[in-house]
Order: C-alpha cells, then sequence, then structure tokens
C-alpha cells in the first residue's frame, strides 16, 4: 500500500527541510536503501544470488555424479573381466 499525496508531501517537506539543515546527511541517508523488499525478505537486487548459488550447486553436483558414475563403470566394466578372460586361454 503506497502513501497517500498528502504523506508523500509531508514526507518530501522533511526530507528537504533535512537537506536544508544538513547536506552530509541528507547525501548520506539518499544514497542509503533505495530498494524494495523480495519475497525471500533480500533487497530486490540481492534476490537473485541465492537462486545462482543453488543452480551452480546442483550443476557442481550433476557433474561429480557423472564423473563418479563413469569411474564407476570403468571400475566394474571391461577393465575387470579382460584380465579373466585371459586367465582362463
Amino acid at each position: 500500500m503506497g502513501l497517500s499525496v498528502a504523506e508523500t508531501r509531508k514526507l518530501n517537506e522533511i526530507a528537504a527541510l533535512v537537506a536544508k539543515d544538513d547536506p552530509d546527511y541528507s547525501r548520506r541517508m539518499a544514497s542509503f536503501g533505495g530498494y524494495e523488499g523480495s519475497v525471500l525478505g533480500l533487497p530486490a537486487r540481492w534476490t537473485l544470488v541465492p537462486v545462482i548459488l543453488a543452480g551452480a550447486l546442483m550443476v557442481i553436483g550433476f557433474f561429480a555424479a557423472t564423473v563418479i558414475a563413469a569411474n564407476s563403470a570403468e571400475g566394474s566394466g571391461a577393465a575387470d573381466k579382460a584380465p579373466a578372460a585371459r586367465l582362463h586361454r
């Protein structure tokens, strides 16, 4: 729910008075925040960080599982059976 016109006008008046009274403080406050909260409670510009991290972990996990499965297949596959076949000749 947004502010009413009267509330917005009053806040602008207060901001102008603060800027006139203490310009340095006003400058610092103007650069502070400036974002809407996201669903995760994080600033909007940080919302994608957990999503990107989760995606990266999934890719790393998939890659690790693929490498482990390939190494496991090599270890129990033709390489183990070949020496046994040579012994029976």
